[in-house]
């Protein structure tokens, strides 16, 4: 057989079921091999709309997801989207092609060193020089893609090596055992929770990552203890839950930093440092932390680890659980989450639109809609204001943080949850820079509901300006019909300038079942 059908072959017995990605003249082999297989190969209007996909899969699956690009201009389209995954912590196998390697020593045609270029973004970034080696270069890139903290891998195809004759068959597939911390570490970390004042839990990605809400709910209850999270782990307690103090992030002085700078104690509980700097809400260094992770924490000034409680997080949590003993409220906690539930179900007035659309697919969306936020001013009102019903059902990108990504991660999100409402939440900055992933979610028959915040600014650099008392421009732009661009795609088309008008537009965009750009006046 062809080593492009190895390859696939060994793709097959990783599990794959998508490939995200756009055809060139040297991936025609490997599309070839594709053709024959049970692998369906998704074509994307962009190689950044492919990579985004990838990375939205991994997130919601917890496998890799996986792209395609030629070589030249098609790799190097996939960058972003690998740099998001691999910020992100999100599983994904980036294949490129490449020219044959009689050429790669010399300038031709497309050439360029992709390898160089995937270096710094990768945890494995490999050039296959040899057909025999694809068996072990595919299970290495998968194990080493799902290990923690997950991330990104990159492999390099050249052309010539893909059309050699070899036989050989997949690597078998080995489950590795979790881990637990020793007893000693334990038996340490439950001292170090009763002996604080006011000891908090801080909730981030890793939890969803690792399937982790469950005990981490058990574990609080148990000894009472109040729980922020990041922006990225929302939905991790119910809004309901006595123990909920909501999202935290945005600069200092923030009065939602309340939580963390009265507490002495921060349990850090699968707290990845990009989600939110250690140094916003912990400046001075003085609050301890008891960080409960797969992997040992970051070296930071500002986060100053007393115990690495490094293991599998699940077996952790439950260990853990049974050997702490139940606290005593903490009054400036419990005021503080009367506080926070007040601001959250305080009636918003007309001129807070963007509050009143939080609140409106707050109540609107069913326990399993998955809603993908992206980067812009609106990104911090999903974060804020939006409450989800169940946890790692909200996409925020709080990593690489790039504009566009939204829209191509839909499209992934409605394959692979297609009993779910898929809604985006956009500015129109970020939407118009992978608009045309539009096209292939209408071929796909996908039924996802695009909201775009239309203000023709960039709204969130208007507002960094201002508050550096800096004049505000280049911000400002123009935006085409969006009612015109949604039938041009064959999405409906709906407006809205008020709460009333979207609420309306969002119910009846919803019970379509189709395909909705929902625009929003502001």
């Amino acid at each position: 057989m062809k080593a492009s059908d190895l390859l696939v072959r060994c793709l097959e017995a990783e599990g794959v079921e998508y490939i995200f990605g756009i055809p060139g003249e040297e991936t025609i082999d490997l599309l070839d091999s594709l053709a024959r297989s049970s692998i369906r190969f998704v074509l994307t209007r962009h190689e950044q709309g492919a990579a985004f996909m990838a990375d939205a899969y991994g997130r919601l699956t917890g496998k890799p997801g996986v792209c395609l690009a030629t070589l030249g201009p098609g790799a190097t389209n996939l960058i972003t989207g690998v740099a998001n995954a691999h910020l992100d912590n999100s599983p994904v196998i980036a294949i490129t092609c490449q020219a044959a390697t009689t050429r790669l020593h010399k300038e031709s045609h497309q050439n360029i060193d992709t390898i160089q270029l995937f270096n710094g973004i990768t945890k494995y970034n490999q050039q296959i020089v040899s057909a025999s080696t694809i068996p072990e270069i595919i299970r290495k890139s998968f194990a080493l893609a799902s290990a923690e903290s997950v991330g990104a891998v990159h492999l390099q195809l050249p052309v010539d090596i893909a059309k050699e004759e070899i036989e050989a068959s997949p690597l078998p597939i080995k489950r590795q055992a979790t881990s637990s911390p020793d007893l000693t570490s334990l038996s340490h970390a439950s001292s170090l929770i009763a002996e604080a004042k006011k000891p908090i839990v801080l909730a981030g990605n890793g939890v969803i990552r690792s399937h982790a809400a469950v005990p981490l709910l058990k574990f609080v209850e148990k000894a009472n203890l109040p729980l922020v999270h990041t922006y990225m782990a929302k939905g991790i307690l119910p809004f309901d839950h006595p123990n909920n103090l909501f999202a935290v992030g945005g600069t200092t002085g923030s009065d939602r930093l309340l939580p963390l700078l009265e507490a002495d104690l921060v349990i850090a509980v699968g707290y990845d440092l990009i989600e939110y700097d250690p140094v916003v809400w912990n400046e001075d260094s003085s609050r301890k932390v008891l960080n409960i992770h797969t992997v040992p924490a970051e070296t930071d000034a500002h986060y100053p680890v007393v115990l690495d409680l490094i293991g599998d997080i699940q077996a952790s949590l439950k260990t853990l659980t049974a050997a702490v003993v139940q606290r005593p409220d903490i009054a400036s906690f419990v005021a503080l989450r009367k506080q926070r539930i007040d601001e959250i179900l305080r009636i918003p007035s007309d001129q807070e639109l963007p509050r009143l659309v939080m609140r409106a697919l707050s109540e609107a969306l069913p326990d399993d809609a998955i809603v993908i936020a992206d980067v812009g001013l609106h990104k911090v009102w999903v974060s804020r204001w939006y409450q989800p019903k169940a946890p790692g059902r909200t996409i925020i990108y709080n990593g690489l943080a790039s504009m566009g990504a939204s829209l191509p991660a839909a499209v992934s999100a409605g394959l692979v949850r297609p009993q779910s409402q898929i809604v985006v939440v956009s500015g129109d900055g970020g939407f118009l820079m992978n608009a045309q992933e539009l096209e292939t979610a209408r071929r796909l028959g996908l039924g996802i509901t695009i909201i775009i915040f239309n203000d023709q600014r960039l709204s969130m650099i208007e507002k960094h300006q201002r508050e550096a008392n800096l004049a505000v421009t280049q911000t400002i732009f123009t935006n085409p019909d969006f009612k015109l661009f949604a039938h041009s795609f064959g999405a409906e088309h709906r407006r809205a300038s008020n709460a009333k008008e979207f609420s309306q537009a969002l119910q009846e965009a919803l019970e379509s079942g189709n395909l909705n750009l929902l625009e929003i006046v502001l």
